[in-house]
């Protein structure tokens, strides 16, 4: 009875170990082959830009003289019914450089400095001739008149601020504001008498810096990835320009006349931005992951 108690037992482990051998494969076929891994996306596109950038402008400005005044030094003379018939600045060219940067898609700045070609002045005033106050002028009538030329000469340096109101189909306005100084000079002032009796004045040049400020509009654009483009307006105030004493030639008595003219300027340019970084190859996708099983 023992024995067979034994050979049952015996029996039952082979079996259970034959269904488990056998029954193994199936369930590694059960489990089919390891997935793939698919490859993961690209990842995004790397600006790079560093924020900083060079810029360069070129453009036309239109001189406006808001305010002229005409003062004597020699208080011993006085000049009768004196006006300032008219005057006249001629437009000038001019082109700047600057280097700014960029901290984030709406703020900006940039320092620049910019040279201005010579603007040629020019202006007619007269006084009353009253009798016997200016003997050596005759023939003029009831008015004398005199007439002034000078060249004009500005280097302006401006600290600026602007603000990109984003991007609408490629094009990107902006706004901006700066302040900074203008450093006038004023070159060749002479005064020359209308009367036939003549008289002739100089001026010595003179040199003068003041507080400037700007406004200013525009839109920009991309021409390459590091390249953008803009066109703008500019009003910019540069304050007073003084000239130096006009010494009289020719006459008993001089006056000692000295001009300051308050000149503001309303500009058209186009600017270039050079945006650093940004100019390498973008970078290549990662490799996809492969297992091995």
């Amino acid at each position: 009875m023992g024995c067979l108690k034994t050979l049952a037992y015996a029996g039952a482990v082979a079996m259970v170990a034959s269904s488990a051998l056998f029954s193994a494969p199936a369930a590694a076929a059960d489990l089919g082959a390891p997935p793939m891994m698919a490859a993961p996306p690209p990842p995004p596109m790397i600006d790079g830009m560093s924020g900083l950038y060079l810029r360069g402008d070129i453009g036309y400005a239109n001189y406006s003289n808001s305010k002229q005044t005409a003062t004597f030094r020699n208080t011993a003379v006085v000049v009768p019914g004196f006006q300032i018939d008219q005057s006249n600045f001629d437009n000038v060219a001019f082109a700047g450089v600057g280097v700014g940067y960029q901290f984030n898609s709406w703020l900006r700045f940039d320092l620049t400095g910019e040279f201005r070609t010579n603007s040629k002045f020019s202006a007619i005033e007269s006084f009353s001739n009253t009798s016997g106050l200016f003997p050596a002028i005759g023939g003029c009538g009831a008015r004398c008149y005199d007439t002034y030329h000078a060249s004009i000469s500005t280097n302006v340096f401006m600290a600026n601020g602007y603000v990109d109101l984003g991007n609408w189909g490629g094009l990107m306005p902006f706004v901006g504001a700066g302040i900074g100084y203008a450093n006038h000079k004023v070159t060749g002032l002479y005064d020359i008498s209308a009367q036939p009796a003549g008289g002739f004045g100089y001026a010595p040049d003179t040199s003068k810096s003041n507080f400037a400020w700007a406004l200013m509009a525009g839109v920009g654009f991309d021409v390459t990835r590091n390249l953008k483009m803009e066109i703008g307006y500019r009003y910019l105030d540069m304050g007073d320009v003084t000239t130096g004493i006009v010494q009289c030639q020719g006459v008993a008595t001089c006056p000692q006349e000295v001009h300051r003219y308050s000149l503001n300027s309303h500009d058209v340019k186009i600017g270039f931005r050079y945006m650093f970084g940004g100019d390498g190859p973008a970078p290549a996708p990662m490799a996809p992951l492969i297992r091995k099983y």
